[in-house]
């Protein structure tokens, strides 16, 4: 699944870290690859992000799916890939 390059990843990217500029870059790289990645604040959050997996994998295996995954809804978006800093202006 995820080594299926025409396959385009239906979830979004939550980028936890302390250095916010960092988190910018990573998410611009998510988003040059055509994925949406939001800010998901300091790194400490990142274990709450990572323990979601393996809720996933139990949802991957109770519903026999190659890849449940997490989108964040109710936020703006620029109908792709954007910042996701509170601006909704598309990057390119």
């Amino acid at each position: 699944h995820l080594r299926d390059l025409s396959h385009a990843p239906d979830c979004d990217v939550l980028v936890c870290g302390d250095d916010p500029e960092a988190r910018e870059t990573v998410i611009g790289l998510a988003g040059d690859m055509g994925l949406r990645a939001w800010h998901a604040g300091p790194i400490a959050n990142a274990a709450a992000a990572e323990a979601l997996t393996s809720v996933l994998i139990a949802i991957n295996m109770r519903y026999k799916v190659p890849g449940a995954g997490i989108r964040i809804t109710g936020l703006p978006d620029a109908g792709g890939p954007a910042r996701r800093d509170g601006d909704a202006t598309p990057r390119h």
